[in-house]
């Protein structure tokens, strides 16, 4: 992936040359040069060559390059042509119409499906192109999503804080100490969990990553400041490491061991509840289950909702935590 968009990144500087009618027919010296200057990279003759070679052959791209032996540069037959302006194919437009059917019923943030939409029908409109109503009114796809949900209306504000770095005065509630606490945050990143979104960020409070209930915030407000950042590692773990969202407190990553009956050993091996689950299934159908992660309220949630037909069988502490209310 990263190749092919250090390739397009080429591409995009080769079209920008063959389209300059005040220095035309440019050479591979002359590529290779606005390569260094624009991306600060060095491509080989020969890597320029295949770049020239691939947007040719390309069927998305099909660059209509060609050598001027009188001039010994290259340029374009078709002065018109450029790859901003490709035009889509018909497997293209179908494909269009299909993400935006699919974001219609996903339901979710609203905001973001109404923004989305807008966007997409107005690059069909460029190639004279309609979604047809009823393709948008057969639901085909449906979520548990309820309308109506808290915190979306913050949804917004904080995805850009997310994005752009904006450390952000909130007031969050505490729904098991029924009290408001004042923070100033540093976000991260917004996480979905069983339809119900979360902000992962630097609390300043706390002096650590937290998760904030998006239902549960309040006020949000960007601040001028600057922003904390913390370590990648880190984040990476406390936000994949993990079933749900709410790590236990001091409890770091570690194995976790499992035993399903025959009843529901199928819903865990067809919907495994995390990447590092492993499996070793026994005669009689049922099957010990390993998982390496970050034991969470979630995980502790899950297993106690299956009763009889799951027992933990280490660590102790997580199995006697799961037995307390069976």
């Amino acid at each position: 992936m990263a190749n092919s968009r250090s390739a397009y990144k080429r591409y995009k500087i080769i079209d920008s040359l063959l389209r300059n009618n005040l220095r035309p027919y440019p050479t591979l010296i002359d590529i290779q040069r606005a390569c260094e200057d624009n991306l600060k990279i060095y491509p080989s003759l020969e890597t320029l060559q295949k770049d020239i070679k691939n947007m040719k052959l390309l069927e998305e791209l099909d660059a209509p390059i060609v050598f001027c032996r009188k001039n010994l540069g290259y340029y374009y037959s078709n002065p018109n042509y450029s790859i901003n302006t490709v035009p889509l194919t018909d497997d293209d437009i179908i494909s269009i119409k299909e993400s935006l059917d699919l974001v219609k019923n996903l339901g979710g943030c609203n905001r973001i499906n109404e923004n989305f939409t807008l966007a997409i029908q107005k690059i069909l409109a460029t190639y004279k192109e309609e979604f047809p109503d009823s393709d948008v009114k057969r639901k085909i796809i449906q979520t548990d999503q309820i309308d109506g949900a808290k915190g979306f209306e913050n949804f917004n504000v904080l995805l850009k804080a997310c994005k752009n770095r904006y450390p952000v005065s909130l007031v969050h509630y505490s729904y098991s100490n029924r009290e408001f606490n004042s923070d100033i945050v540093h976000p991260i990143r917004l996480k979905e969990f069983e339809n119900r979104w979360y902000l992962i960020a630097y609390s300043e409070r706390k002096n650590c990553i937290k998760t904030f209930g998006l239902d549960r915030i309040y006020e949000p407000l960007y601040l001028k400041r600057k922003y904390i950042e913390c370590n990648e590692s880190e984040i990476e773990s406390y936000c994949n490491d993990i079933y749900g969202v709410y790590p236990i407190k001091d409890q770091p990553k570690q194995k976790i061991t499992f035993l399903t009956s025959i009843a529901i050993t199928n819903y865990f091996e067809a919907y495994p509840i995390h990447k590092s689950q492993n499996a070793e299934k026994n005669e009689s159908g049922s099957c010990f289950f390993t998982v390496d992660l970050v034991p969470s309220d979630e995980l502790i949630r899950l297993f106690r909702s299956y009763g009889k037909h799951l027992e933990v069988i280490n660590p102790n502490w997580l199995r006697l935590q799961t037995k307390t209310l069976l």
